[in-house]
């Protein structure tokens, strides 16, 4: 959030777009993408089962399974294109 980037959203409700029934929670999410308009939605996922991972990837979602490969991207993709667009 210091860097301008949108807060996430904890325990988000991943539903079905047709049926409208929860599939999973996702750990951390910003289903808007970290640069809202911009990037696809993002997902930190810790200690998940392969379904939470399958789909969060099926509803578009790139999605981290640890907390520092999540920080590189920030780092080197998103806050980087930043200030580069600067």
């Amino acid at each position: 959030m210091a860097q301008g980037l949108p807060e996430g959203e904890f325990y988000f409700e991943l539903v079905d777009p047709v049926s409208q029934q929860p599939v999973v929670l996702l750990d951390l999410a910003w289903p808007d993408g970290l640069q809202p308009g911009y990037s696809q939605p993002v997902a930190v996922l810790i200690n998940e089962e392969k379904e939470t991972e399958e789909a969060a990837n099926q509803a578009g979602f790139l999605y981290f399974i640890d907390v520092e490969s999540f920080k590189r991207y920030v780092q080197t993709e998103v806050l980087a294109a930043n200030l580069a667009a600067d």
